[in-house]
């Protein structure tokens, strides 16, 4: 019998990866995120945050509070920061579908080869955010859940935080920073 491997593989961070490509592809055409939308950090605010947070949150994926909610620009360029830490995702070279890809503070998910989900003029829209040419410095950042660990608080409570031991932020040229939980 002949089987067909995925080039996800099968853990539990790969089966969250093609949820979020799944999810984001689902919200195309969405305005949810718009600027007259009361989501995340209110209204007149752009969203691009807000979505990707949303979206990873919803597929299983670690996004602190902070990164959905507060107001920019405090948070806006942390994607696209190499230098910062954000828990429970590593900066990496390659993509693939589910990693969230930022260029000049503007985060989108990867959906495929080339392709990414971000909201843009106030509507979800799939595009090539992030391989466009003069892009070529955006940051690609894959969900690792062994970045991080759980610590049940009550019922139906979880907090996450950084595992110390297994932060390694690598290629800057000045210091960086690991974002609170």
């Amino acid at each position: 019998m002949h089987t067909t491997s995925s080039p996800f593989g099968s853990s539990p961070d790969v089966i969250i990866q093609k949820s979020i490509a799944r999810l984001a592809k689902l919200k195309v055409g969405s305005r949810d995120f718009s600027l007259s939308s009361g989501r995340g950090p209110g209204k007149g605010v752009p969203k691009h945050n807000s979505f990707v947070g949303e979206v990873c949150l919803s597929a299983g994926a670690y996004v602190s509070k902070r990164m959905i909610v507060e107001m920019p620009p405090a948070n806006t360029g942390d994607w696209s920061d190499s230098c910062t830490g954000i828990p429970g995702w590593t900066v990496v070279a390659g993509s693939q579908p589910g990693d969230v890809i930022a260029y000049n503070g503007i985060p989108a998910i990867i959906t495929s080869q080339n392709t990414s989900v971000t909201v843009i003029d106030g509507v979800v829209q799939e595009t090539n955010w992030g391989f466009r040419l003069g892009h070529e410095n955006a940051v690609v950042r894959r969900f690792a859940s062994t970045n991080l660990k759980v610590n049940v608080v009550g019922p139906k409570r979880v907090r996450f935080s950084q595992r110390d031991a297994e932060v390694h932020i690598t290629s800057c040229n000045t210091s960086c920073k690991t974002l609170p939980t």
